[in-house]
C-alpha cells in the first residue's frame, strides 16, 4: 500500500507542477508588478519641433501587460489645464527590458508655449505606472524657415 501512496503523491505533485506552469503567465524581465499607479519617473524629450508640429519621446522600463500600448501626451497652453491629448499606438517587445514611446503632436500654433505630461496605457485601458511631471516647449514662429535663409 505504501508504494501505491507514493505513486499517487508523485502523480499529484507532477499534475500540480504542470497546472501551475499552464496557469502562470511569464512576464518579461523588467516588467513591473508592484509599481504604484501615477509613479513619476519618466523624463520625456522634445525630439523635434516646428511651427505647428512636435514629436515627444521617452523611455521606460518594459511595462508588461498587453503587447499593444498607447503613448499618451496631455498638453495645453496652461500648465494647470492640459486638456488636449495626442496618442500613438506602440507595440512592446517582451524580450526587451525597456520601452521607447513616441508621440506626434500636430495642429499646434506657431510661436506658442505648450505644457505637457506623458504617460502610457495598455490596449485594455489599464494605465502603466510611469508618468512625467509637467514639461514645456515653444513652437517656432510662423516665418522661421524664411528667417533662416
Amino acid at each position: 500500500m505504501t508504494r501505491i501512496s507514493r505513486l499517487r503523491l508523485t502523480i499529484a505533485a507532477s499534475a500540480m507542477t504542470i497546472l501551475s506552469l499552464l496557469l502562470v503567465q511569464a512576464r518579461p524581465a523588467g516588467a513591473r508588478d508592484n509599481s504604484e499607479p501615477g509613479q513619476t519617473n519618466v523624463s520625456p524629450a522634445v525630439e523635434s519641433v516646428s511651427d505647428t508640429l512636435a514629436f515627444i519621446n521617452w523611455t521606460t522600463q518594459n511595462p508588461g501587460g498587453t503587447i499593444l500600448h498607447y503613448a499618451v501626451v496631455h498638453y495645453g497652453k496652461d500648465p494647470n489645464h492640459l486638456d488636449l491629448k495626442a496618442e500613438s499606438p506602440t507595440r512592446i517587445n517582451p524580450s526587451h527590458s525597456e520601452m521607447v514611446f513616441r508621440v506626434r503632436m500636430g495642429g499646434l500654433e506657431p510661436g506658442t508655449t505648450y505644457y505637457y505630461k506623458v504617460s502610457s496605457r495598455q490596449a485594455t485601458g489599464i494605465l502603466d505606472p510611469a508618468t512625467s511631471t509637467v514639461n514645456k516647449f515653444t513652437t517656432r514662429p510662423a516665418n522661421w524657415m524664411s528667417a533662416n535663409k
